[in-house]
């Protein structure tokens, strides 16, 4: 029966080839950029750049909207009424609240 070295191909022998696969487990578990670690971080790269997209979409829909606003000056009347109560000279503005139910209130 042969000795365990002798059963070793003589490719696996070699101090190159013994260092040059050492050196690239070292790299793929050991490192602090090893192959996990890669695979995060584009994961995490992904997710970013899919938020990016849709903020990028977010944007241009808040300016075509804008552009919609400021061009069209009823509208903005509307939203200014509506939204933040502004009125135009001479008119009252009455703020309907919704009845309470508190029992004191009658």
């Amino acid at each position: 029966m042969k000795s365990l070295i002798e059963q070793i191909p003589p490719i696996f022998k070699n101090m190159y080839v013994l260092g040059t696969v050492f050196f690239i487990v070292w790299l793929m578990i050991f490192d602090s950029n090893d192959i996990l670690t890669q695979l995060s971080l584009r994961k995490k790269e992904a997710d970013l750049q899919q938020t990016q997209r849709y903020y990028q979409k977010q944007i241009e829909t808040v300016k075509t909207d804008r552009e919609a606003l400021f061009s069209n000056q009823d509208l903005l009347e509307r939203i200014a009424r509506e939204k933040y109560y502004m009125r135009a000279e001479g008119e009252d503005v009455y703020v309907i609240v919704p009845e309470s139910t508190d029992e004191w209130v009658k």
